[in-house]
């Protein structure tokens, strides 16, 4: 099984957006269809579209939103991994991949390493996992309620 796996092209987004809920609503008011992940680290969304330049589209889209940190577009392709850095809607260094995944966590590198789908870690994490495949109204409606409820806590 872990074969079909590597053969899939992976294509992802590591954020430090720690709700997954806005990434996953700023990926589909944007256009950017996937399923996002909650980590203790950071938002991660795994994309739908693998083509060519689907990464850097992405990349450039959410780090424009992110502005002040970095975020990390990585690919999977033919068993080889990609790591590119962007900030601020600019696409930065390459970086080695061990270096890259070396302290994100677990179930990050289980995915980029081919031993899990994004689908199987789904099924493991039910509460942490959120879709990027409404529609670009609702995404729009679901960061204003997001927003009004941070702006409740941090009021508080």
């Amino acid at each position: 099984m872990t074969e079909a796996h590597l053969e899939r092209d992976t294509v992802a987004l590591f954020t430090p957006i720690p709700n997954g809920k806005v990434l996953a609503a700023v990926c589909a008011v944007n256009g950017i269809r996937g399923t996002v992940l909650e980590t203790s680290a950071g938002a991660f969304a795994v994309l739908d579209d693998t083509s060519d330049g689907s990464t850097d589209t992405a990349g450039e889209v959410i780090s424009a939103f992110v502005k002040q940190q970095p975020i990390l577009a990585m690919e999977r392709r033919a068993g080889q991994i990609t790591v590119h850095r962007w900030l601020a809607g600019v696409k930065g260094a390459s970086l080695p991949p061990g270096l890259a995944l070396d302290q994100a966590p677990g179930v990050i590198v289980t995915l980029m390493s081919g031993t899990q789908t994004i689908d199987e870690l789904a099924l493991t994490h039910p509460d942490k996992v959120f879709t990027a495949q409404m529609g670009r109204l609702k995404a729009f409606r679901e960061l204003r309620s997001l927003a009004k409820v941070a702006k409740k806590q941090a009021g508080a």
